[in-house]
C-alpha cells in the first residue's frame, strides 16, 4: 500500500477527568503540506531465562511529530500554543494581535489527520489520531521575494504522549474507502461537530 497524498489536519483541545478524555474547540490547522511522527521507544529490556530471552520490552516512550501547513492563521496559533487574542487600536482601526508573554501556556491537544494511499489500485485513506500532542512555539523564517515565487510554508513541532485513559493510548487510526469517511472518523474522536473555523 503506497502513501500518496495527505491532508485535513485537525486540532482540539485536550480535557480529562476521572480517566475519561474529551475534546473542545476543534478546528481545522490549515491545508496540509507534509507531516512526520517520530516515535521513542525505551530501550531493548530482555529478561533472561533458560539461557536465552524468555521475554522483552520496547514499550512506547514519547514521539515527535512535526506538522507543516500552507499558513498557521491566528486562529490556529492561539489554540495550539494557548494565545489570548487582544485587540489594539491601529489609527482608526481595530486589530487583533497574539502577544506571547508570561501567560501563554502550550495546552495539550488531540491531533488528527489523513494520509491517501492506494492499494491494489484503488484508493483508501487513513486516518490517523494522536491524543496528547503539546506544541511547541516555531521558528519564524522567510526569505524576500525575487524573480520567481518561492512558496514558503510554517512547520509546528510537538511532543506525542500517552494520554490519561486507562491503557493510555498515544495514537489511534482507522483506514477508510473515502476521505469523508475518514475526516469523520477523526471529527468523531475529537468532539467535533460544529463547522470548523482556521485553515
Amino acid at each position: 500500500m503506497a502513501t500518496i497524498g495527505l491532508s485535513k489536519p485537525y486540532a482540539a483541545l485536550y480535557q480529562e477527568n476521572g480517566g475519561v478524555v474529551t475534546y473542545t474547540k476543534g478546528q481545522v490547522m490549515g491545508k496540509a503540506v507534509e507531516v512526520s511522527a517520530s516515535i521513542e521507544t525505551g530501550d531493548a529490556n530482555n529478561l533472561y531465562a533458560d539461557n536465552g530471552v524468555a521475554e522483552s520490552d520496547r514499550s512506547f516512550s514519547n514521539g515527535t511529530l512535526t506538522i507543516t501547513t500552507d499558513d498557521l492563521t491566528q486562529e490556529v496559533s492561539a489554540l495550539l500554543l494557548g494565545l489570548t487574542p487582544e485587540e489594539i487600536t491601529v489609527g482608526s482601526e481595530k486589530v487583533s494581535e497574539l502577544v506571547y508573554n508570561d501567560d501563554a501556556e502550550a495546552p495539550y491537544l488531540g491531533v488528527g489527520l489523513i494520509i491517501k494511499k492506494k492499494r491494489g489500485g484503488a484508493y483508501c485513506y487513513r486516518a490517523i489520531v494522536f491524543p496528547k500532542v503539546q506544541f511547541a512555539v516555531p521558528e519564524d523564517s522567510a526569505s524576500t521575494q525575487g524573480e520567481s515565487i518561492e512558496w514558503q510554508t510554517p512547520q509546528i513541532e510537538g511532543t506525542i504522549m500517552r494520554d490519561d485513559t486507562e491503557k493510555h493510548a498515544w495514537k489511534r487510526e482507522a483506514t477508510l474507502e473515502t476521505e469523508a469517511k475518514a475526516e469523520a472518523y477523526i471529527k468523531q474522536v475529537l468532539g467535533i461537530t460544529t463547522p470548523e473555523i482556521g485553515g
